[in-house]
C-alpha cells in the first residue's frame, strides 16, 4: 500500500499525464477496507441492541451455542481443531455455565467435516467444566438457519421455550431471529464487542480489519438473504 501511495503522488503530480481517479479509487477502498475504525462503524448498527454485561438480564431454561469452523485433521495433528470463533463461544458458554447458572447446554454445529462440529465444541465445554450429561449435541446443520430448526427440535424435546443464545454480539442479530422464527423465546448473550482502542493495530490498515469487513459484509447479505427467503 505504501508503494502504490508513492506511484499514485508521483503519477499525481506529473503534468503529462492524466489523473489517475480509477486507482485512486481503488487505492482509497483498499484502504478504507484495511481501516479498524471503519469495521468499527459498520458493527455498530449490528451490535448496539446487545448489552455489554456478559450476564444475561433475564434467565433461560438452557444455554444454546453455535459453531463456527473447525480444522479437519491433516497428517501431522490427526484430530479436529475448533477454530477461533468455535473456541471462544464453546469456552464463554461453559463461563457462563460455571459463574452464572447451571442450565443444560445445547451445542450446534454438523458441517462439511469427518465428524459434527459439535463434537468439538463437546470437547471445549467439557474440557472447561461443563459435566457431560448437561450438553446435548445438534450435528445435522450446515448454517445458522439450520442450526436453528434442528436445535430447535432438540430443545422442544426436552420442554425448553426460553432459550439463552450464546454468540459474538455482529452474529446475533441474525441468530437471534432465526431462533425467534422457530418459535423459541431468546434471551441473547452477546459478548465479543467490535472495540476501538486507537492503538497501532486500529489506526494502521491491518489483515484484521480485512477479516472484520469481511465477516461484517457476509453478516449484511445474510441478513438480507435470510429475509428475502422467509427465514427471519
Amino acid at each position: 500500500m505504501l508503494l502504490a501511495f508513492a506511484g499514485l503522488i508521483y503519477v499525481w503530480r506529473s503534468r503529462e499525464r492524466k489523473k489517475p481517479w480509477l486507482a485512486l479509487a481503488g487505492f482509497l477502498g483498499l484502504f478504507l477496507y484495511s481501516y479498524f475504525p471503519v469495521s468499527w462503524l459498520f458493527a455498530l448498527p449490528l451490535e448496539s441492541w446487545y448489552d455489554t454485561n456478559p450476564i444475561p438480564r433475564e434467565s433461560g431454561q438452557a444455554l444454546v451455542v453455535l459453531s463456527g469452523g473447525a480444522y479437519t485433521p491433516v497428517p501431522d495433528r490427526p484430530y479436529t481443531l475448533p477454530e477461533e470463533q468455535t473456541y471462544e463461544r464453546s469456552r464463554h458458554t461453559a463461563w457462563l455455565y460455571k459463574n452464572w447458572k447451571a442450565l443444560p447446554v445445547l451445542a450446534c454445529g454438523g458441517g462439511p467435516y469427518h465428524e459434527p462440529l459439535s463434537f468439538t465444541m463437546r470437547e471445549v465445554l467439557e474440557a472447561e467444566g461443563v459435566p457431560p450429561d448437561k450438553i446435548w449435541l445438534e450435528t445435522r446443520s450446515s448454517n445458522t438457519y439450520e442450526n436453528a430448526v434442528y436445535g430447535c427440535e432438540i430443545l422442544r424435546r426436552h420442554g425448553i421455550s426460553q432459550i439463552v443464545l450464546v454468540d459474538e454480539a455482529r452474529f446475533l442479530p441474525r441468530a437471534v431471529a432465526c431462533f425467534r422464527k422457530q418459535g423459541m423465546k431468546v434471551i441473547p448473550a452477546a459478548f465479543n464487542f467490535t472495540r476501538l482502542y486507537w492503538e497501532a493495530d486500529d489506526i494502521l490498515p491491518t489483515s484484521r480489519a480485512i477479516q472484520m469487513n469481511g465477516e461484517l459484509v457476509h453478516e449484511y447479505l445474510g441478513l438480507l438473504w435470510y429475509r428475502l427467503k422467509g427465514r427471519i
